[in-house]
């Protein structure tokens, strides 16, 4: 059976992966196993057994809890569980984990969860989860305010040819405009239409005239954000 410590040949290396990324490793030992069980303590002892153990036993305490950080975190995920025809001490895949059988579906996987599908409303989920699971980020960004800017054209009724900042005050403009909510003090009415009309400018319109460059986390937060807007034009159109 492979070992972590072929994999990660120092402590330092093992102790530098969030609980996340050690748990993917482990999964991808998982699924080469020929014994479809596994204890948490097959990874950690060979670290310190042996006439000559890969890691000095300083770190065993340290490397102990990251291992088992990681092995809460699949346990948390869904990937694995306890194995309900053994001891409590064993486990194995679940149907979700035993799905991530490449490299690809991992990266996949672990792409996805930095935004949860749960998060995102169903058309960003359609149209713009997929590209960031490539790793598209700017492309993803950029799909996630046309849609928005799409959606708030039609619900607003306006033009083909109203666009970007624009269309956004022209949407949520105070008083007059068809998604304003015109339940609420102007000011509030005023800060929505700048909100949108600031959205559009500053995560739109830069991606459609130059590379911007995005990281996945930032590009997560902002897609999170863009669906969140999203909710509340269409909350506004019935109101």
């Amino acid at each position: 059976m492979a070992q972590l410590a072929d994999i990660l040949p120092t402590a330092p290396s093992l102790l530098a992966l969030t609980p996340e990324d050690l748990g993917m490793v482990l999964v991808q030992m998982f699924q080469a196993r020929s014994e479809p069980r596994f204890v948490l303590s097959d990874y950690v002892m060979p670290f310190y057994t042996g006439d000559t153990p890969p890691y000095s036993y300083n770190t065993k305490q340290s490397v102990t809890r990251a291992v088992a950080e990681a092995w809460q975190w699949l346990v948390t995920e869904g990937l694995i569980i306890q194995d309900p025809e053994q001891s409590a001490d064993y486990y194995c895949l679940t149907r979700k984990g035993r799905t991530l059988k490449t490299r690809l579906d991992i990266e996949a996987y672990r792409q996805g969860h930095v935004l949860p599908v749960s998060l995102l409303h169903p058309r960003l989920a359609e149209k713009v989860l997929p590209m960031f699971t490539r790793g598209d980020y700017e492309v993803a960004v950029f799909q996630a305010f046309k849609e928005l800017e799409v959606t708030v054209r039609r619900l607003a009724k306006l033009p083909a040819d109203l666009v970007g900042v624009k269309l956004m005050r022209e949407a949520f403009r105070p008083e007059t405009g068809s998604l304003a909510q015109k339940d609420t003090v102007v000011a509030e009415q005023q800060a929505m239409m700048e909100l949108y009309a600031g959205a559009m400018g500053h995560f739109k319109n830069p991606p459609s005239h130059r590379d911007v460059g995005i990281q996945r986390s930032a590009a997560a937060q902002v897609i999170c954000f863009a669906s969140y807007l999203l909710d509340q034009a269409e909350l506004a159109a019935i109101l």
